[in-house]
């Protein structure tokens, strides 16, 4: 929020830790403002710390923000900070939470002791951040004159100083409140946590694909705009091959765009609404400490349940995101699982509209085997790589309100980010599957498989293309089967065969930058060993 209140350039703000592996860039009165990663330490004991102290190096001036109900946890970074000899503002954040809790902080000794000014500030509602400025511009102006370092005995003594002044100050913030501990215990945390993913499916699955899909691509769309614009371009257009790749079966327009922003986005914006209240209230790291038990035998730690939860939005992104845990074989093991067995956002709203049709036992089903899969594999890589899972330190950050405003602007954003992303792979998609088709390329593909589509899966040949897209981007092959008549056993064969079928494209590239063309190789072909294996097994007995 602080960045964004300087530059006007949003970044991503949430109420837990881990948020940021990436940096933003923005502009202050024509000076270069460098959101960083969020971090505790320059320890240089994770890429977040390493990527932070080598923007340091060229830092002119920083902007320490700290958080005003844990001022003891931040003062070892803020001192570490103050020994390089950069000006240095520390602004004192969430402060409103400290008057809210009637608390009293006497930030005018803080700034005697620290030596450097001190802002109050709550970003969240602009408060202090123009005051920031006034002392963020004095600094800049006079920023030749750096103060020197200041010395390791000199630091030592100011700390032992400042954490006797702000330990009553800061006595009862942290304690765990009642909710908190409702939250983390395994009983009454994992009835919680039913009730939280099962509000969540029926939200997704139930009202907005039921509903608001129904309105958005069934009326708007397909009623509405497509009609009208199939019958201008049939008489502008001839007959033949740009005509089917705007308008046919697979056309860029009648499939890449009326999916992509009628069926897709209504679903893809309702998650990220709703992943948004579960960041910014809290509650996402007390899921952490609930679940880590769960996860040691999988080799990991309960930090995994955020990049987990954020792979039900993209896996992409949460592939990314798993660079907040501590070992590179816990980001692997975790990369697989979520190429695995995770549908992303707008997948799992495809499926979920598909299998509420088909019944709510088909659901339960297709759930069930999902969690079966996630579970053996996590086992299996556990047992056959080497080394072991780190502890769990996890920050818990105070339970609130979430501010609508940020809910919003944030879902918002992330949804852009997705057509952006998504829309022109929609349409390459579309035109690679038409093209494929105008040319009998789809044809002699679909005959060329048929051994494991129709005598494996028992599947029509149709089922290719789906695919093919599913390549491309995995919720658009699994709107690609709505389009095919398949008899109810068929439907779920092929659902779950998609989603546990080889990761997208952006997903696969990312696995790839992460970790190795090696590694990502191997992802792919053991996702797809595992969907046709299950897809087979099913095919067999239902």
């Amino acid at each position: 929020m602080v960045f964004t209140n300087l530059t006007k350039r949003y970044a991503e703000v949430s109420n837990y830790p881990g948020t940021t592996v990436d940096i933003s860039r923005g502009f202050w009165q024509g000076n270069l403002v460098i959101d960083t990663p969020g971090i505790y330490a320059l320890n240089r004991s994770n890429d977040e710390e390493r990527l932070t102290e080598t923007l340091l190096e060229d830092a002119e001036v920083i902007i320490n923000v700290v958080d005003a109900t844990g001022l003891r946890r931040d003062l070892y970074l803020t001192l570490q900070l103050l020994g390089r000899g950069v000006p240095m503002v520390v602004l004192v954040n969430m402060m409103d939470e400290v008057r809210r809790q009637h608390l009293y902080l006497d930030l005018a000794k803080l700034e005697s002791l620290l030596g450097v000014p001190v802002v109050a500030a709550a970003a969240a509602t602009g408060e202090g951040m123009a005051d920031l400025a006034k002392v963020v511009g004095t600094l800049c102006a006079t920023k030749k004159n750096s103060p020197s370092r200041v010395q390791g005995s000199e630091l030592r003594s100011r700390a032992n100083e400042i954490y006797g002044e702000i330990s009553a100050s800061q006595e009862g913030i942290q304690q765990l409140s009642p909710l908190d501990k409702w939250l983390t215990r395994p009983l009454s945390g994992i009835f919680t946590a039913f009730l939280v993913l099962a509000l969540i499916w029926w939200l997704v699955a139930g009202v907005v694909a039921g509903e608001v899909v129904d309105f958005t691509e069934g009326i708007v769309f397909n009623r509405w705009l497509l009609p009208p614009l199939v019958g201008l371009l049939q008489r502008v257009l001839p007959l033949g091959l740009l005509q089917n790749l705007l308008i046919g079966e697979f056309g860029a327009l009648t499939m890449a765009v009326a999916y992509g922003i009628g069926l897709l986005l209504p679903l893809v914006f309702s998650f990220y609404l709703l992943l948004s209240l579960l960041e910014d209230s809290g509650y996402l790291p007390r899921l952490a400490v609930l679940m880590d038990n769960t996860f040691r035998p999988l080799g990991l730690n309960g930090k995994s349940v955020i990049p987990l939860i954020l792979g039900f939005g993209c896996v992409t992104m949460a592939v990314i995101s798993t660079r907040m845990l501590s070992t590179r074989r816990e980001r692997i093991i975790l990369a697989f699982l979520l190429g695995l067995a995770v549908p992303c956002s707008a997948q799992t709203g495809v499926i979920a509209m598909m299998l509420t049709t088909m019944g709510y036992g088909w659901l339960a089903l297709y759930g069930l085997i999902l969690l079966t899969v996630f579970l053996l594999a996590g086992v299996i890589l556990n047992k056959t790589m080497p080394g072991r899972s780190n502890g769990l330190f996890l920050e818990l950050p105070r339970l609130r309100l979430p501010r609508a405003r940020n809910i919003l602007r944030k879902s918002w954003a992330k949804s852009m980010a997705f057509l952006k992303d998504a829309l022109p792979l929609f349409a390459l998609g579309a035109c690679l599957i038409t093209l494929m088709e105008y040319w009998g390329g789809l044809a002699a593909l679909e005959t060329l498989l048929a051994p494991i589509t129709h005598t494996w899966l028992k599947l029509p040949s149709e089922v290719v293309s789906a695919f093919i897209m599913g390549l491309i981007r995995r919720d658009f092959g699994a709107a690609g089967l709505l389009t095919l008549n398949l008899a109810t056993g068929q439907r779920f064969v092929a659902l779950m065969t998609m989603t546990l079928f080889v990761p997208c494209i952006a997903s696969v590239l990312v696995v790839i930058k992460e970790h190795g063309l090696l590694i990502g190789i191997a992802i792919s072909l053991s996702s797809l060993a595992v969907a046709l294996l299950t897809g087979g097994l099913l095919a067999a007995i239902i």
